[in-house]
């Protein structure tokens, strides 16, 4: 989620940008900064991939996943009481989610906003940019960022997401993080699904849609991966858990609670 050759949209398995009115890029309607700096732009999803993401079966398959996920966090045993904020919350699985276990102080964060979200009145829902949110210095127990760190850009932009959540935190505060990591086994599946001969469901032609856009964020993404990795363990915040899966890592970081 192979070659590694420079980011276009026919060599992601996209159409041509001049051909893709259906996958036309999402205007960045918050690609600057609220002090109007503009931010370094990373490639953003099309409708096409958006279409694809919202559909009614991969949201059952995102929320049927997040129980686990979120217990490998450990967020599952935090004070029901904690401010939230899911960072790239996309359609809001991980909310509905948390408020399901308790939590009712939940906010959501991102570049592009899903207006069934926007109406859901459990939740304070904001449109920015993950690298400077805008948002007030330490009001939240708790961040989550889910599937989503690749998308935020290159190793300088991680550690300006990561500065911007060290802002963000309480002293005591969490920042929990789940995402790739580059290994043979990723690139193997993100090569495996991109092409036409597997996808014989309906299902599976909905997944290799995905795949075929995400893999433009990773093929760049996966080989400063060691530089991302970096910016997360020499960072300001100490490593609360870390755990390793087959494609994912599950990493918790803590803001110590005087806040150095």
């Amino acid at each position: 989620m192979c070659s590694l050759d420079s980011l276009s949209p026919d060599h992601c398995g996209l159409p041509a940008a001049e051909d893709r009115s259906a996958g036309a890029p999402v205007p960045l309607t918050a690609a600057r900064a609220p002090d109007g700096r503009a931010l370094t732009e990373a490639p953003q999803e099309t409708h096409t991939w958006h279409d694809a993401y919202r559909s009614p079966a991969q949201r059952r398959r995102r929320r049927r996943a997040f129980p686990r996920k979120l217990r490998l966090l450990g967020i599952d045993r935090a004070d029901r009481r904690s401010r939230v904020l899911d960072v790239c919350c996309g359609h809001g699985e991980a909310l509905e989610e948390l408020y399901a276990l308790g939590f009712r102080h939940l906010v959501g964060l991102d570049i592009t906003l899903d207006a069934a979200l926007v109406a859901d009145g459990r939740f304070e829902i904001h449109q920015a940019d993950a690298r400077d949110t805008g948002l007030p210095d330490t009001s939240f127990d708790w961040i989550l960022n889910i599937h989503s760190m690749h998308h935020l850009g290159m190793a300088p932009d991680i550690e300006r997401f990561i500065n911007e959540c060290w802002r963000l935190l309480k002293p005591g505060g969490r920042l929990s993080i789940i995402d790739f990591s580059d290994s043979p086994q990723i690139r193997l599946a993100f090569w495996w699904f991109r092409q036409s001969w597997c996808q014989w469901t309906s299902y599976l032609k909905t997944f290799g849609r995905m795949v075929s856009e995400e893999w433009c964020f990773l093929k760049d993404y996966l080989p400063q991966f060691p530089a991302v990795w970096r910016c997360l363990l020499g960072s300001r915040f100490r490593v609360e858990s870390l755990r390793r899966g087959l494609f994912y890592f599950y990493l918790t970081l803590g803001k110590e609670a005087d806040g150095t």
